[in-house]
């Protein structure tokens, strides 16, 4: 069969710079359609090249990339077909008949339902079609197999995810494969929604590894189905196909989380719930009054309530922290969201704001292999009415701005007037900002005047150049180099420039992360993603780092960070960007991030057009992985682990080669028949050591 395929053309991610390729040519790039092309070229690898599967380009790691040759499961471009359909030759094609029996009762519809989707489908693609109504007219699907076989119709949905990251752009096999997570701290990360993993290993055999959970059913499908459906000549067969169900669940755990090491997923089946709402509510504080809590896990920052809206308890706590400080340097603003669940019916809206209606467009529904909404990947993020919060309203003023990367000068005129209210009135108008801000009184304030005078004129200037088209990023680095200027000789002119810079910063910040509360329906809170930004989240750098919850050392992590920050700006550079603490349950992967009962994870994310931005990356980098600090990196972020970090954060103190890195190492012993199948072995996986 003819297999898509490019050659010598550039390769690069979603969050790089768009003006220039992370890879201006890659040697081979291939776009399979289906199983069977999976099969062909991974039974008919040529010797000496190696393979990686790659998503919507979303990782910033390596884990992604490939030595030779790219397996596109989803074409970001939007060019090439992908693998991005919903299936239904195992659910419910291929049910176990115990479990069938199961689901006839009513009181099933807590456990959830069941999806199989190719390894190419978007989050936000799922979610609009999970949250839609089943007819239960077409007995393929789940619920119309019920209705039509069983006379039940409690499988009609609407469904949704039970946890989310905070973008829902990248594929499913992606975002939980290098062990994306949400803020549920009573919840695991997305891996403890998959049931079942459809994987094709090098040399083109094919596995159905599959969850054991008695909750459900001693096990979810019938071997002789699955092997009648998938062990047949055009998938390598006969004998090529094996299906993998422990008690322990060890194969799973091992490639939930695996760097794309094992091979290449071609499908998962998930659990998803009955829809639901969700209340969010989120107030700005400071870091030095919380930063103490966090460790309190019955403290009010876990059990707080959300009287007159639900009498769910809190299940998501996320704190964002502003790493330019304020209050004469002394305090830091943190923006505080705190969410809990709801009945659908309280907070029904989201679909018309984030989905939109179903569009007839042959062309797109061929290339994506799925339902096109009018407004999945394609919406800015759901914006709740001030006054009605059980209402939408349209976009905010900053995910407007953003997608043509003219939010900030709004901020600059707001600053630029504050100072010169200041300046004109000889220090006696102080407006809230420039309160905040300055901390140190009105002497300070008025021995700094003729310098603030001069720093006006800075952004006049600033302002009267400013180019809607420019990025977030590259305007505020023209700011930064205006008003931090390293060569300026005069005290009073750097304190003036440097108390402008922080005023502009405590805007940004206060305007992003302000008071907010609202109720809807729970993909239109979980994904908060801007799909029409181009400016605001590009050229961006990140790492995320990963402690128990309890543990001291990630205060010391973020008040690091706080202070290296201080630090750069009285030399000229600046961090542009944000710290956000979320707090997730543990995680049953072997490599998964989330090793404690609550895990606090810590993004640490800014734009590289921001000189300092970079450096400030960098130094967090180094911090997590000193094993004094104990950090722990996420796979799909920026990951420098070596293979001695691995091995002491996964492996056993008293011998590397066991404990969990030891137990996934044995795992892919047995898929790679003990490395002599390495076709999916890579630069980052060698560097890490996940490796038999």
């Amino acid at each position: 069969m003819a297999i898509d395929r490019d050659h010598d053309k550039p390769w690069t991610r979603r969050h790089d710079d768009p003006r220039t390729a992370l890879f201006s040519s890659v040697t081979e790039i291939v776009y399979p359609k289906s199983l069977a092309e999976l099969v062909e070229l991974c039974k008919n690898r040529p010797p000496g090249v190696r393979y990686k599967a790659a998503g919507s380009h979303w990782a910033l790691s390596g884990a992604a990339i490939s030595d030779d040759t790219f397996i596109e499961t989803h074409d970001p471009r939007g060019v090439r077909q992908v693998l991005g359909r919903t299936l239904h030759d195992v659910v419910p094609g291929c049910l176990h008949p115990d479990l069938i029996e199961r689901m006839k009762s009513a009181d099933f519809i807590g456990m959830g339902t069941l999806c199989h989707v190719e390894a190419g489908k978007r989050i936000c693609q799922l979610y609009a079609e999970l949250d839609e109504t089943d007819p239960c007219t077409d007995p393929s699907t789940l619920g119309g197999f019920m209705k039509q076989h069983h006379g039940v119709d409690h499988f009609a949905g609407p469904w949704g995810f039970a946890t989310l990251g905070g973008a829902g752009g990248q594929t499913v096999v992606g975002a939980f494969s290098t062990g994306t997570h949400g803020g549920d701290f009573d919840q695991g990360p997305l891996t403890d929604s998959v049931m079942a993993i459809h994987l094709v290993a090098d040399g083109g055999r094919h596995y159905w590894i599959e969850r054991v959970d008695e909750r459900w059913a001693a096990q979810l499908t019938d071997d002789a189905l699955l092997t009648a459906r998938y062990d047949r000549p055009e998938l390598g067969g006969p004998g090529n196909f094996t299906v993998i169900r422990e008690t322990d669940n060890r194969m799973l755990n091992a490639v939930l989380v695996s760097a794309g090491r094992f091979g290449v997923i071609y499908s998962v089946v998930l659990r998803a719930e009955p829809q639901y709402a969700l209340w969010e509510r989120r107030r700005l504080h400071l870091w030095q009054d919380v930063r103490q809590q966090i460790g309190k896990r019955q403290g009010p920052l876990f059990t707080d309530t959300a009287p007159g809206h639900t009498s769910a308890p809190q299940g998501f706590l996320q704190i964002s922290v502003s790493l330019t400080p304020h209050l004469n340097f002394g305090r830091n603003l943190v923006g505080v969201t705190k969410r809990w669940r709801m009945d659908l019916d309280t907070a029904p809206e989201g679909r018309a704001q984030r989905v939109g209606a179903r569009v007839n467009n042959p062309v797109e529904e061929q290339r994506n292999q799925a339902p096109v909404y009018q407004l999945v990947g394609r919406s800015f993020p759901y914006t709740p009415d001030e006054d009605h919060p059980y209402r939408a309203e349209g976009p905010g003023f900053l995910d407007r701005a953003c997608s043509n990367g003219s939010f900030l000068k709004g901020v600059l005129e707001e600053a630029y007037r504050e100072i010169e209210e200041l300046v004109e009135s000889g220090g006696a108008v102080v407006a809230a900002g420039v309160a905040a801000v300055a901390g140190f009184g009105g002497g300070g304030l008025l021995a700094l005047l003729p310098a603030l005078a001069l720093a006006l004129l800075v952004l006049k200037a600033l302002l009267d150049a400013f180019d809607s088209d420019d990025r977030l990023g590259e305007h505020l680095d023209g700011i930064r180099n205006a008003l931090l200027d390293p060569s300026e000789s005069d005290p009073a002119k750097r304190a003036a420039g440097l108390f402008a810079w922080q005023l502009i910063s405590y805007k940004v910040f206060a305007e992003m992360q302000g008071d907010l509360e609202f109720g809807a329906r729970s993909y239109a809170v979980l994904d908060r993603w801007n799909y029409l930004d181009r400016s605001c989240g590009v050229n961006v750098d990140s790492v995320e780092v990963f402690f128990d919850a309890s543990d001291d050392r990630l205060i010391a992590f973020v008040d690091a960070l706080i202070a290296f920050e201080v630090n750069q700006e009285f030399r000229g550079k600046a961090c542009v960007g944000w710290v956000s603490l979320r707090f997730t349950g543990r995680s049953d992967a072997l490599l998964g991030m989330q090793q404690h009962e609550t895990t606090c994870s810590i993004e640490v994310a800014g734009l590289r057009d921001v000189t300092g931005t970079q450096e400030l990356i960098d130094h967090a980098v180094r911090l997590a992985l000193n094993p004094n600090m104990g950090g722990v990196l996420h796979w799909g972020q920026r990951n420098d682990s070596g293979r001695a970090d691995v091995e002491r954060l996964f492996g056993d103190r008293n011998d590397p080669g066991n404990g969990r890195l030891g137990a996934w190492r044995r795992a892919l012993a047995v898929i790679t028949d003990d490395n002599r199948l390495d076709g999916f072995s890579s630069r980052f996986t060698r560097r890490t050591g996940l490796e038999v």
